[in-house]
């Protein structure tokens, strides 16, 4: 049963009330600045972050120091998921994007509730099932779209998720710089630059000032991007 005061789709928003309710007692309560790195790549440590208010990035780094964005979550969702499920190394680093409030969950804190809630194992493994086609979505739209609509596609959907509706339109909301929105897409700093001015030129996207974008006509920006 959803939920109204968390998202929709995240993992909080899917679970059954009971388990929902159980989940929100588990492991300490946190409080992160901006800024901040909550989990580093490459770490051996296994705790996972279960975000109550703000949002995170979820960023890569190369062997040659590279830095991409993979993605962004927010209150409801559930980070470092991965080692503490399997006690590898970090695969990523989260980073706030303002202040966050999360309850920080042990590995043995979250298996044990998974046994006993099973219902969170099936929508755990679903949501991570979801990522896992967002990622060969964004791989397809490699091979198929230009730049300006990969850009275009990965924007609405963010737009979507953590948007908010304004007099003039659209705002992400998230301080994201534009080399990192199209690092989502898996494009390099100077393809971003000639996509956002395609954006701009499309009048799809009005602005990217202060590291936020402004999106006149959501439905507009999805039809640029084919959706």
């Amino acid at each position: 049963m959803a939920d109204p005061d968390w998202p929709v789709r995240t993992l909080l928003d899917r679970l059954r009330p009971a388990t929902r309710q159980e989940l929100l007692t588990i492991g300490a309560l946190v409080r992160y600045p901006a800024d901040r790195r909550v989990i580093e790549q490459g770490a051996p440590d296994n705790h996972a972050l279960l975000l109550l208010d703000g949002v995170v990035k979820v960023q890569v780094t190369d062997e040659s120091g590279e830095t991409g964005l993979l993605g962004v979550r927010g209150r409801g969702d559930l980070v470092g998921e991965m080692a503490a499920m399997d006690g590898s190394r970090r695969s990523a680093t989260i980073v706030t994007c303002g202040d966050v409030v999360a309850r920080l969950i042990t590995s043995n804190e979250l298996m044990a509730f998974m046994h006993r809630r099973t219902d969170m194992f099936v929508e755990l493994i679903t949501m991570l099932n979801e990522r896992l086609r967002w990622v060969n979505d964004r791989r397809r739209d490699f091979l198929a779209r230009p730049a300006a609509e990969r850009v275009a596609r990965v924007l609405a959907e963010l737009v979507q998720a953590h948007g908010t509706e304004q007099a003039g339109g659209w705002v992400l909301g998230v301080p994201l710089t534009k080399v990192e929105l199209a690092s989502i897409a898996g494009m390099k700093p100077r393809t971003a630059e000639k996509a956002f001015s395609d954006l701009r030129r499309a009048g799809v996207v009005v602005s990217h000032v202060r590291r936020d974008v402004l999106v006149p006509d959501l439905d507009a920006l999805r039809r640029f991007g084919g959706m």
